[in-house]
């Protein structure tokens, strides 16, 4: 095996046992310590590739924004786009994907409103990841799937709001099934996102 491909292994075996444990202890709980014994490592080795929690931490908040922006460019590719949006919001709500789970995007969220320097960062990753799935919605507002003259920065922030609550609901909630609700959920975003001449009359 090239040293490359055993380098991205290793990385890959501390990204899974870091999530694991920021998931279960949360970020203020958990010590470089726990997560080598997780990763299986010794500590200097885990060093050799992350100096610190916080760049895990961080480097997991990149890789599932990277995740949503490659989702939205998907879904960007083949019309109908109002037919990818709900499916974007639908895969993050039910997979938060690699390395999160529903537990651990809440704990990103919570360590983010505290810590300054974890909230510029989560800031400015979001925004990245926004960008694509703002790009997926211009598309659907000039096809004349969705109401074009909506703010659509302001629709990104909303709908990305949207799933952020569904998951912590399932998060929290373990009497909360997603999929018996999805129904709803589609109904709800296609009529708030629908074309004006659409709208019934007030």
């Amino acid at each position: 095996m090239k040293r490359e491909d055993q380098v991205a292994q290793t990385r890959d075996r501390i990204i899974r046992a870091a999530a694991a444990c920021f998931a279960e202890k949360g970020y203020s709980g958990c010590s470089m310590q726990d997560i080598a014994e997780r990763a299986e490592l010794s500590k200097g080795a885990l060093y050799c590739h992350y100096k610190s929690k916080a760049e895990l931490f961080r480097a997991m908040i990149a890789i599932e924004h990277g995740l949503g922006a490659e989702r939205a460019r998907r879904a960007a590719e083949h019309p109908p786009y109002l037919d990818g949006i709900v499916g974007f919001l639908s895969e993050c709500i039910r997979n938060s994907g690699f390395p999160m789970d529903h537990r651990l995007w809440i704990e990103v969220l919570a360590v983010a409103a505290r810590d300054p320097e974890m909230k510029q960062a989560f800031v400015a990753s979001e925004h990245a990841s926004r960008a694509f799935f703002r790009g997926l919605l211009e598309k659907a507002a000039r096809a004349g799937e969705i109401d074009g003259s909506l703010d659509l920065d302001a629709v990104s922030v909303w709908l990305y709001g949207l799933g952020d609550g569904l998951i912590a609901r399932i998060a929290d909630d373990p009497d909360f099934d997603f999929q018996k609700q999805f129904a709803v959920f589609e109904t709800l975003v296609r009529r708030a996102l629908r074309p004006r001449e659409q709208q019934p009359e007030s």
